[in-house]
């Protein structure tokens, strides 16, 4: 006996199930009941189970129902993406790429990366959003991402990782602090310091505390804040130390009272990582945009 579905009967269906009621799923769907009936009639039938309890009250899943409406929805749900994305290509959009970058790679890095991508796929739309490392590996595996990149103390499970970018971390102080004059310096010299600290959870955040557990201390946190414009501007003001990427705290040395410490230990050199939840399985855009990032240095 045959089991294929169609999709208007996956859709009646699910209305069904949302409304409880026959009359309810018809008014809905602008159909009659009983076209709604004959059909879910002969989905029961031609799949050999049954969908529904039929009651004076209502119309109500059964086990194997609920298991249906499980996956119908996510079939629904995979029709409407793709006629979004068909929609993309006839206005002349070959496609959306959805990414999640930590602070790190947005401040440093992916900028260049994609207006270079960008001069050579045109028509391509990416949507990018800034995020902790912890909740960039999460919005991969959850599929809320395409590409997603993070720092290397995050380590993810059952994704692909590619390495981006080779990163330093730094001390950022105020002029005139002690530490100052110094050419680098260890993490047990800056332990004693107040620090702006970067948000919970982020690749930094992790690298210091293991870096403070390693040593028996714990890390005075003066402030937290997000971003590292924010968190330089909080160290001209002389509320604290900030650990960053040298590369970023640079850029703030012209424009404020503040100097660049290159931080002496092993964790302080780390990666930048890419993610995905399976190359294989990238849509065509996001496949070519995972081939540029990891394009060998050499030919940047």
């Amino acid at each position: 006996m045959s089991t294929r579905v169609d999709l208007v009967t996956l859709s009646l269906f699910i209305a069904v199930a949302e409304e409880t009621s026959l009359a309810k799923a018809a008014a809905r769907e602008h159909l009659a009941a009983s076209a709604i009936s004959k059909r879910l009639a002969d989905l029961e039938l031609n799949m050999n189970v049954r969908l529904f309890e039929r009651k004076p009250t209502g119309m109500f899943l059964t086990a194997a129902g609920t298991a249906l409406l499980h996956h119908a929805r996510l079939i629904m749900h995979n029709v409407l993406e793709l006629e979004s994305e068909m929609v993309d290509f006839s206005g002349g959009v070959r496609g959306t790429i959805r990414v999640q970058a930590n602070a790190t790679a947005m401040a440093s890095y992916l900028a260049d990366d994609l207006a270079s991508f960008l001069t050579l796929f045109p028509q391509v739309r990416i949507d990018i959003e800034e995020s902790t490392s912890p909740e960039t590996l999460r919005a991969i595996a959850e599929n809320a991402a395409d590409i997603g990149i993070y720092g290397d103390v995050v380590v993810p499970t059952e994704l692909s990782s590619f390495v981006y970018r080779q990163d330093k971390l730094a001390l950022l102080v105020p002029n005139g602090h002690p530490l100052e004059n110094r050419s680098g310096v260890n993490f047990e010299e800056i332990v004693a310091f107040e620090f702006i600290g970067p948000p919970r959870g982020s690749s930094i955040d992790t690298a210091l505390l293991r870096a403070a557990s390693d040593v028996g201390v714990s890390l005075k946190i003066a402030i937290r804040s997000s971003g590292f414009d924010a968190i330089s501007r909080l160290v001209d003001a002389g509320l604290g130390v900030a650990v960053m990427p040298e590369s970023v705290a640079s850029l703030y040395v012209k424009s404020m009272a503040v100097k660049v410490l290159p931080v002496n230990e092993k964790w302080a050199h780390r990666k930048l990582m890419i993610c995905v939840r399976d190359h294989t399985a990238l849509t065509p855009p996001a496949a070519a945009f995972l081939s540029h990032l990891t394009r060998p240095l050499t030919a940047q």
